[in-house]
């Protein structure tokens, strides 16, 4: 816990020794390497140097930091951006990158640098048109679009809310539609695209219960006509929480709301979500890269939906394509999704079993929790697939249970490892190290100490031996 707070506060010396880490909050080294490249190339002492992936993204860039302090120096396969070298535009540009996820990929920047000599290695070859083929028809497959055309490569998972945020922001614009609502809490980057590019504050509203959805009812039939679009993950993270997709969808409908629905949670390969949304997005990074490798993301249309020829046309602008060697990458990993799946699922239900009514567990948060499995079985898939998310409120000091525990620690999740954090302190470090942050949490039935458990393959003995040692 004392290394997570210190990496939350920016220690300069942790951070020097943090080699490896989710490369939107930490940039890969091979990204830094290339960048540094290229700032020494153009010769750009007084800017902090990103490699952006299109013109499109660049723009947004300089659109929200401000164009005098962003210039774009180069459009190729990728735009490199220079931001000036001022601390409160270079952390406006990083929280940018971070939330849209639109910097080139590691796999990207590593053949970059090998093409202009500057490390060595072997040539990696050309695109591989059988790998993009492949993973876009297991995830037409999955995902259950009419056909492959309504589907949508992103280069990460929040790529892809971005672009569906974009796209339904162009398309009800035009209609005077400008206020958006986020259906309960929800992973950080996703509200902050909310926060950051919805406009004023009062273009935003944020019901803390997604299963509350009276209170989504009577804020429609208020200001239903001025309503954008609905976020809305299923289930959402980190307390797993599914809201009733017949009733949301019937609220949208009726008020002319653009839906967006992420599934990531319980992954596409356990959950339907498709016939309740206008617009899936999910992140390929979970579940389907169950090594956790490699950053991607995935949009689909509903063709049913009132909006699909509106956003069929649009996608296209908003969306940031995945590097080749990414897509092959997620093309191996997905030839044994089913079996991974099943193990964790069934993990998953063994470890929740095992912390029922544990005496060292004050609240369990899953997918069959009790106030939520009727909700979720609508958008399930087959029995017995809860996906691998578990969120435990513990009864001792948080310390106490994470040091000495011997799962692996990291912020991801939908991995063929078990993985544990203690997911306020990294998504919301901001609230939890103040007090009035806190106690906003708790009003939102957030204990700020919630430690976050992806399941994983292994043996469940020894997943469940791990735990009983330190509770």
């Amino acid at each position: 816990m004392e290394n997570v707070i210190r990496y939350e506060e920016r220690d300069p010396d942790l951070h020097k020794q943090l080699k490896i880490a989710y490369p939107r909050f930490v940039a890969h080294h091979r990204v830094l390497e290339w960048e540094q490249f290229l700032q020494t190339k153009f010769d750009l002492p007084d800017k902090q140097v990103h490699c952006i992936c299109s013109t499109q993204a660049a723009k947004d860039l300089q659109r929200h930091v401000g164009f005098s302090h962003v210039n774009v120096f180069a459009d190729e396969a990728f735009a490199v951006v220079g931001v000036d070298k001022d601390e409160d535009v270079e952390f406006k540009a990083r929280k940018f990158l971070q939330h849209t996820g639109c910097r080139i990929s590691s796999r990207q920047a590593e053949d970059l640098l090998l093409g202009a000599g500057v490390i060595t290695g072997s040539d990696v070859g050309s695109p591989n048109p059988d790998a993009y083929e492949s993973v876009l028809h297991k995830l037409t497959e999955k995902i259950g679009v009419r056909t492959n055309e309504d589907v949508f490569l992103t280069n990460s998972g929040m790529s892809a809310v971005y672009a569906a945020f974009r796209a339904i922001q162009d398309v009800q614009a035009k209609k005077d539609r400008t206020l958006w609502i986020q259906l309960g809490w929800m992973y950080v980057d996703t509200y902050e695209i909310l926060n950051k590019f919805a406009g004023d504050d009062d273009n935003k509203i944020f019901i803390h219960d997604p299963t509350d959805l009276d209170e989504l009812a009577a804020i429609l039939a208020d200001r239903g006509d001025k309503v954008a679009g609905i976020i809305s993950e299923m289930p959402t993270n980190p307390l797993v929480q599914t809201p009733d997709v017949e009733r949301l969808l019937e609220l949208s409908r009726k008020h002319g709301v653009a839906l967006i629905v992420d599934p990531t949670v319980s992954s596409i390969v356990n959950v339907d979500a498709l016939p309740f949304t206008d617009v899936l997005v999910t992140s390929l990074t979970k579940y389907i890269s169950h090594e956790g490798d490699v950053l991607m993301g995935a949009l689909a249309l509903q063709s049913e939906s009132p909006f699909y020829d509106e956003l069929k046309g649009l996608i296209a602008e908003h969306v940031e394509p995945p590097y080749h060697r990414d897509v092959q990458r997620v093309a191996d990993q997905l030839n044994n999704i089913e079996t991974i799946a099943e193990t964790v699922n069934g993990n998953t239900m063994k470890l929740a079993e095992f912390f029922q009514g544990h005496s060292g567990v004050r609240n369990l948060y899953w997918s069959y929790g009790e106030a939520q499995i009727d909700a979720y079985k609508k958008i399930e898939k087959d029995a017995d697939s809860p996906g691998c998310m578990i969120t435990i409120d513990l009864k001792k000091p948080v310390t106490e249970f994470y040091d000495p525990c011997r799962i692996s620690k990291g912020p991801s999740f939908g991995m063929d490892l078990t993985l544990m954090s203690p997911y306020m302190y990294m998504a919301h470090y901001d609230m939890v190290s103040e007090k009035s942050g806190r106690e906003e949490l708790l009003s939102y039935g957030l204990n700020a100490d919630l430690i976050r458990i992806s399941v994983g393959t292994e043996p469940i003995e020894q997943i469940i031996q791990a735990f009983e040692e330190v509770l």
